[in-house]
Formats: C-alpha cells, sequence, structure tokens
C-alpha cells in the first residue's frame, strides 16, 4: 500500500527504523548480557575446581578424603546441577563427590580433548534433565603418580531463565522507550512540517479568491518554492492581462474597417450590395466568435476568480422583472452550502443573462429559477411555461447564428456564446422540456467550497 502524505512516511519510517534499531539493540545488549553471566559462572567454578584440588588429597591407604568449604549451599541440595566430583582415573570407584551428586556420576564425553592447562569446558545434560557446564582438570595428587580426575558443574538453566528474566525486563523498558520515541517522532514530524500545511492552506485561499499569493516568512528549505509559486502567480496573471489587452485590441481594430465597408455597401449596386453585407456579416460572427474564445480562456485561466452565484443571479432576475413587467419570475436555491463558481462574475452573469432573456422571450407567464450543488457543480435550471423546442431544435440552438424563432429579435448568439463560456469552464448546457410546459436550460459550472 503506498503512503500518500509525507508526514505519514516520515513516521512510518522513524517508526520502523525505531523498531529495528530498539530490536537490534535488545539483541546486542542480550547477547552482551548472557556471554557476561556464562562467563561470570565459568569463573566461580573454576575458581570452586582450584578450592576442591587444594582441599582433596589420598590418605595412606589411597583413598581419597576431603570435605571442600565452598560456601554454596547449591552443592549441598539433591539435583540442584551444582555438582563436584575428584575421581582417581585408573579407579574410578576410588571418588569422593557433593551431597548433590548423591553417589552420581559426572559423565563428561571423552572425545574431549584438553587445553594447555589441562582443563576441558563442556556442556551435559544431568538425569533430572538440566541442562550443566562442566568443566574438568586432571592432576597429581601429592607425590604419587596417581592421576585424578576433578570435575564441577553449574545450572546452565538457571542461566537461561536469568538472561530470560532480563531480557523481559528489558524489552519491557525497550518497549517503553519505543512508544515514547514514536509518540514524540509523531509531533515533531508534525511541528516540523507544519510550514508546509500553512503554504498549502494559503494556495487553498489563492484557489478560492481569498488571497493573491502566498504571505509570510517560511524556513530556508521552503522559502525558495514558496518565491518561485509567488512568481507563477504573477506570471500568470501578466499573461491573462495581455491576453485580455490584445483581444481589446484586435477587436478595435477590426470594428472600423468592418463598419468602412458596411457603409461603403450602401452606395454599390444592389447585387454588390448584398453580397458585401453577407461576407460583412459573416466576417463580424467569425470575429466575434474567436475574440469571445479568446476573452473567456483568458478569464477561465486565472486561479483566483471566484464569483458567489446567488447575489449575482438574484440581481439579473430584479432586473429581468423591470424589463417584463408581465413575467413572473421564481427563484429557488436547494443548498445553503458555501460554495461559489470557479470563474468571473461578468462570465457569469453573460451566461445566465443569456439564458434568462431567451426565457422572457418565449415564456407566456412564468419563470422558475432553481440552484443546487451536484458534485461539486452549480446546478442552475431555468424552466418557462413557452412553446418549447423539440430534441432537433434544441441542438440546432445551440449553435452559432441559428435562431429558431425568427419572429423574436436577436441575432441567434446568444446559446451558442452561454455554450462556449460553459465549455471553457468545463462546464454544459443542456436544453430540455420544462416542467412548466416550455423550455428548461440547465446549466452546469464548476463549483469549489468556501472555508470559513
Amino acid at each position: 500500500m503506498r503512503i500518500r502524505t509525507l508526514a505519514a512516511r516520515l513516521f512510518a519510517l522513524t517508526a520502523i527504523w525505531a523498531i529495528f534499531a530498539i530490536a537490534l539493540v535488545a539483541w546486542l545488549i542480550s547477547q552482551n548480557f548472557r556471554e557476561s553471566v556464562e562467563e561470570n559462572l565459568t569463573d566461580r567454578l573454576t575458581a570452586n575446581l582450584y578450592n576442591i584440588m587444594g582441599s582433596v588429597s589420598p590418605s595412606d591407604d589411597g583413598l581419597l578424603v576431603g570435605r571442600p568449604d565452598l560456601r554454596d549451599s547449591r552443592f549441598q541440595a539433591f539435583q540442584s546441577g551444582y555438582y563436584w566430583s575428584v575421581t582417581e582415573v585408573a579407579n574410578p570407584s576410588n571418588q569422593i563427590s557433593s551431597s548433590s551428586l548423591v553417589g552420581e556420576m559426572i559423565e563428561v564425553p571423552r572425545t574431549l580433548s584438553f587445553d594447555d592447562s589441562f582443563q576441558r569446558e563442556t556442556k551435559i545434560m544431568d538425569k533430572a534433565g538440566q541442562h550443566l557446564v562442566a568443566i574438568e582438570a586432571q592432576a597429581f595428587l601429592g607425590e604419587g603418580d596417581k592421576l585424578f580426575s576433578f570435575k564441577i558443574t553449574g545450572n546452565q538453566t538457571e542461566i537461561d531463565e536469568q538472561v530470560s528474566e532480563f531480557v523481559r525486563q528489558l524489552l519491557l523498558i525497550l518497549g517503553l522507550f519505543a512508544m515514547g520515541f514514536i509518540l514524540v517522532t509523531y509531533f515533531i514530524v508534525r511541528i516540523g512540517l507544519a510550514p508546509l500545511r500553512d503554504a498549502t492552506q494559503r494556495l487553498g485561499d489563492i484557489r478560492e479568491g481569498r488571497a493573491e499569493k502566498l504571505e509570510g516568512t517560511y524556513p530556508l528549505e521552503i522559502q525558495p518554492l514558496i518565491d518561485e509559486t509567488n512568481s507563477l502567480i504573477q506570471s500568470n496573471r501578466s499573461v491573462i492581462d495581455r491576453a485580455r489587452t490584445q483581444v481589446g485590441n484586435l477587436a478595435h481594430s477590426l470594428k472600423t474597417p468592418l463598419a468602412v465597408l458596411r457603409n461603403e455597401a450602401v452606395k454599390a449596386k444592389p447585387e454588390l450590395k448584398n453580397l458585401i453585407q453577407l461576407q460583412v456579416a459573416q466576417m463580424q460572427g467569425q470575429v466575434q466568435t474567436y475574440l469571445d474564445r479568446a476573452r473567456i480562456s483568458a478569464r477561465s485561466g486565472t486561479v483566483t476568480s471566484r464569483t458567489d452565484t446567488k447575489p449575482a443571479l438574484e440581481r439579473l432576475v430584479r432586473v429581468m422583472c423591470k424589463l417584463n413587467p408581465s413575467i413572473e419570475i421564481e427563484c429557488s436555491y436547494e443548498t445553503v452550502e458555501p460554495y461559489v463558481f470557479a470563474g468571473e462574475q461578468q462570465d457569469f452573469e453573460e451566461m445566465t443573462g443569456n439564458l434568462l432573456e431567451n426565457a422572457c422571450k418565449f415564456a407566456n407567464s412564468k419563470i422558475q429559477i432553481h440552484s443546487k450543488i451536484v458534485n461539486n457543480q452549480i446546478e442552475i435550471d431555468i424552466d418557462d411555461d413557452g412553446k418549447g423546442m423539440s430534441e432537433e431544435q434544441s441542438v440546432l440552438a445551440l449553435q452559432r447564428g441559428i435562431r429558431i424563432d425568427e419572429t423574436k429579435p436577436g441575432s441567434g448568439l446568444g446559446l451558442s456564446i452561454v455554450k462556449d463560456i460553459a465549455n471553457e469552464y468545463g462546464g454544459t448546457i443542456k436544453l430540455s422540456k420544462a416542467h412548466l410546459g416550455g423550455l428548461q436550460a440547465r446549466l452546469s459550472i464548476p463549483a469549489v467550497q468556501v472555508k470559513n
């Protein structure tokens, strides 16, 4: 599964590293502790073995005598795992041993070789199933030539239990430390990434039209990103301003020549007059089409354009009511969520104004306007009680210069302009039969939610 946020990545990586590092530290400490305990046991057993060698001797009849004082009660307890014995190598029956051994033998593998000090160490198991550490040394006692074997054992199981208890306590302490470390890391990551969250919020303010650039002071690591973003926003704004200026200049430069041609056509012969007027009209239509598209593209390219649709729509309704006093216009809103149009107010008013104007032309007495939010889109339905259109007429009506009803005034450009503007913003315009019996124009345009 991919981790989508930078904070989650840093936190996850830190947590994984903390768990791995603490587990490694726990293993190293436990191994060192085990080695230390085992070494300590070996040293104690070796010291006790030398004590035994100095406390035991053969009697005049050759039998072993002596009772070493090892000052460890475990050598007195039955099956404690702590045993010692002294045995004549040539005569194993000549033996003395600790009380804990109870007449048994300490069996050390004969294949195990002695070191330079004539000692050998190994691990064995007693009859009780306990794991033991055994040390054996061979030496001569007194002035005789008899070789004796000195053996001593310690309980390895006790060491394992001691190490296990130490590891449990160590894991508990390190586990609490790991949890605290991870918790602190969480807050460190959040505090460390706070400037990025602040920059993200400020970018949202720019997108929603509440700010024009990223304000504030940021850490040196991200300040260049903030500066470049502000430069990009300013560059975008400059490009839009230049595009608008060029569109205006082009419109102004073409307006006069076309007007001259239209005036000169009046003086021409009827055949030439009709031809010139037709061509001039087509030129004006084409020029207006591309000028409109350029203007709309320039406006929709800005990231700071936002329009509150409710007051803009209500203002248009008031104007239309004054211009058409015989028509009743109702306006309703399905949602009160703080959504605004992701575009300029002039474009919104041009789209809804054209739709309202058409509705007023063809309505008999009533128009209903209904606005709602659907999937982050503002849907505005404008219904009239006129005669409406067929499906074929609805398709033709959205084409530039097509007039369905020649008895009504107009150029046939209104609905096509609405379509062009809506398309530039990623919206749609759809014509269908209204529940009032006439035409319904549904305008869908992108919306953004305004944060309080």
